[in-house]
């Protein structure tokens, strides 16, 4: 059909066929292998499946090759999370691939930092400055004085090298976003993460997530999410602040008041304990708290109360709650909207409540335990009640304040300058030499962070390096998937994998007998040995044709807590978590109301969150810029009208941390007492096309950038001060009490 007729077709359809064809053309893809043709000379492409690195779900990814050339990116249809569905920016990873703003050699600092004075040296010095360092902190220094930091937690050859090495702080990324979650599902049930079995749910309460548009397992979880409506008819009832892609796709939405999920969660907790509609036996064999117990404990929690505090009206939390209950199976989901608050640890028990009370847990439509398989020791830091938790952000404080004396920061594809919350603060730490003596930065960008660096090194991009990953699978069978080169490394870049091992090899013996291998794919092969069923079917071989094995006999082993217990020190589930009482905490789930929000007077909570097409690394990306390059403060309408603000506006944001300046959209779609705005735009470094710059190159794409007048937005995380919640550690995003004024 014509590009009018298909058109109509979409703007036309009803919802539920556009969903069908969604499937349909999975089935294609599948059926076809995901072979693609050239439009130039009508013959096959090679294929190269391998896993996709832009946002922690590690699709399933296909690079597609005319000659030695990548031009284009597809999902693998055989990879059983993703199922051969990418997201935008999954496939606006062609960008990155010949991108003439890459880091295409080793370069040093000359001059001040942070003047943009650099040297190009060969990989050999740069190895050498490292290595005198290093080896001075590996022979006689103390933990701290090595501190490595990446995007997320460390795990394979840099996890060996850290291990090893013994002496070293790691800090990620993620400890920002998912400690408060991470922490609260630990002690209240042994894993640090569940996976919502949502395409068998009947109902899906939603708290704080925006599956729609982006999430820690996105495409795969959203097609479950369609195909759970579709088939099992599955009700989508969210609970959020703003009117986000999933609240606008669900049956109902209620604009909530910021960080009071708990308490909604607990109420609607205490009406399925009156009505009687919970496991009786669930609770009797699994909670370590007595029934009696915990039915005098909720039923303070009234939804008369909980209306006060949320808005939520009573008689709806108390409908949704009798709905929830009786449609098992039925699932509860939280988000960094719930999370992401300085009782973000609360919030996450008391959600998970909901789900245990209905025996919930493990089942099929339910929120299920982690399937996966163990790649390699020491993957992962254990989580400790007992340590005070630290992120990239708390760091940054106490370095300032000089209770941190590292000697050497090295930052793996991370951006902390831009990303950390008040990020003015990171930068001044970062500049600032008797606080920071050496600062060395690995990155495929001259980020930010980059360009406040001692030396900076290229590293080659998830298209030209190897790995192996074993995600928890949202169909409950475990798989093993492999990341293999689809492209050689650019320039002088080299993979992560491979500094490590170099790095190993001359530090000393202590470190180097840890590493058996002299390669990626030599420890790929290691690890893949100790899998006798993948072994069977061909092991390597298998994995570099397919990308991804999963054992095809294997059927999902629900309930698999009722042989071996949960990983908690009772066993059960532990609703009263005896480690929150002696570190001083409340043992219960428990709404505990966020300081400063009772009266705003005036003022009004800034939310930041993430566009669908924009992620954290993505920012010099094309396509996905062409798409997202502005941001606004979104405001309710009718307090727009208050305060006399009109739209388009200009309007002064002020934090205790800081300000900014930005246009103002209205919207109906806000809860009164919040304004919103998008992250991961307003870059000062990173590339052109990040700063709404043209760029001439052999790429006449990059000199074609329309909105340079335009701008490239504005960055929230400014004005976000480095507040934490104080059991998890993570980031309280979404507290940051602001006031607006007209320009």
């Amino acid at each position: 059909m014509n590009r009018r007729e298909f058109l109509k077709l979409c703007l036309g359809a009803p919802p539920a066929l556009l969903f069908n064809s969604f499937f349909e053309l999975h089935a294609y893809a599948e059926a076809t292998g995901g072979k693609q043709i050239s439009r130039h000379t009508k013959k096959p492409l090679k294929g190269i499946p391998s896993l996709c690195q832009l946002c922690p779900a590690r699709c399933g990814i296909i690079g597609f090759l005319e000659g030695d050339q990548l031009v284009k990116i597809g999902g693998n249809p055989k990879h059983p999370n993703n199922l051969g569905k990418l997201c935008s920016r999954g496939l606006a990873g062609v960008n990155m691939a010949y991108d003439p703003d890459r880091l295409s050699s080793p370069m040093m600092r000359r001059g001040e930092r942070g003047k943009g004075h650099w040297e190009r040296i060969s990989w050999e010095r740069a190895y050498s400055e490292m290595v005198s360092r290093l080896k001075t902190i590996y022979q006689g220094g103390t933990k701290g004085d090595f501190v490595f930091h990446s995007e997320h937690e460390p795990y394979g050859i840099p996890r060996l090298f850290l291990d090893a090495f013994g002496k070293a702080m790691i800090l990620h990324d993620d400890q920002l976003h998912f400690s408060n979650r991470n922490l609260a599902q630990w002690l209240t049930w042994g894993e640090e993460r569940g996976v919502p079995d949502v395409a068998n749910s009947h109902y899906i309460l939603n708290f704080g997530s925006n599956f729609y548009e982006t999430h820690e397992d996105y495409t795969g979880l959203i097609g479950r999410v369609i195909e759970g409506r579709l088939t099992k008819k599955a009700k989508l009832v969210t609970f959020d602040v703003r009117l986000s892609y999933t609240a606008g796709n669900s049956n109902e939405w209620f604009p909530i008041t910021p960080g009071t999920d708990g308490m909604v969660a607990l109420a609607m907790a205490n009406v399925i304990i009156q009505d009687n509609l919970y496991d009786k036996n669930f609770i009797q064999r699994w909670f370590n708290i007595p029934f009696s117990q915990l039915v005098q404990y909720l039923s303070n929690y009234t939804p008369e109360a909980a209306e006060k505090v949320s808005g939520i009206s009573a008689a709806d939390i108390e409908r949704i709650a009798k709905e929830f209950a009786i449609s098992m199976p039925a699932i509860a989901i939280s988000g960094p909207g719930v999370s992401g608050h300085f009782n973000g640890v609360y919030n996450e028990r008391c959600i998970f409540l909901l789900n245990a009370i209905l025996g919930n847990i493990d089942i099929r439509g339910g929120y299920c335990l982690p399937r996966t398989y163990r790649l390699s020791r020491g993957d992962t830091t254990a989580l400790d009640l007992d340590k005070a938790p630290l992120n990239p952000q708390k760091f940054i404080s106490l370095v300032k304040r000089r209770k941190l004396t590292p000697k050497i920061y090295f930052i793996n594809e991370s951006n902390p300058a831009y990303s950390n919350p008040e990020s003015g603060l990171t930068s001044e730490v970062l500049k600032d030499e008797k606080l920071i003596p050496y600062l060395v930065v690995a990155d495929s960008y001259m980020t930010e962070t980059a360009m406040l660096a001692d030396m900076v090194l290229p590293v080659a991009s998830y298209l030209e390096r190897g790995g192996i990953d074993s995600s928890p699978s949202l169909d409950l069978i475990p798989f093993v998937a492999l990341q293999q080169p689809i492209l050689r490394p650019y320039a002088k870049s080299v993979p992560i994998d491979d500094i490590c091992i170099e790095l190993s090899q001359r530090i000393g013996s202590g470190i180097r007998r840890s590493f058996r291998f002299n390669s990626t794919e030599e420890y790929i092969k290691k690890v893949i040995s100790s899998i006798p069923k993948l072994e069977k079917v061909g092991g390597w071989p298998y994995l570099k044709e397919h990308g991804v094995w999963f054992d095809k006999d294997e059927k999902p082993r629900m309930r698999g807590y009722e042989s071996r217990g949960f990983k908690t020190p009772s066993g059960k589930i532990e609703i009263y978590s005896e480690r929150l009482r002696k570190k001083g905490f409340q043992p219960l789930p428990i709404y505990e109301p966020i300081p400063g929000h009772g009266d705003l007077k005036g003022k009004f909570v800034l939310v930041t969150y993430e566009p669908n097409v924009m992620g954290p690394k993505t920012a010099n990306f094309k396509w996905l810029a062409e798409i997202k390059h502005h941001n606004f403060i979104w405001i309710n309408r009718d307090v727009a009208k208050i305060l006399h603000i009109e739209e388009g506006d200009r309007v002064k944001i002020t934090a205790k941390t800081g300000t900014f300046v930005r246009e103002v959209r209205f919207t109906f779609g806000i809860h009164p007492r919040v304004v919103a705005i998008e992250r991961n735009l307003g870059h000062w470094g990173y590339g052109h096309i990040a700063q709404a710059k043209r760029i001439k190159s052999k790429d006449p794409n990059t000199y074609l950038v329309w909105w340079e007048k335009e701008g490239n937005g504005v960055s929230p995380n400014q004005v976000i001060p480095g507040e934490s919640d104080p059991i998890g550690g993570g980031e309280a995003w979404n507290d940051t009490i602001v006031t607006i004024s007209k320009i």
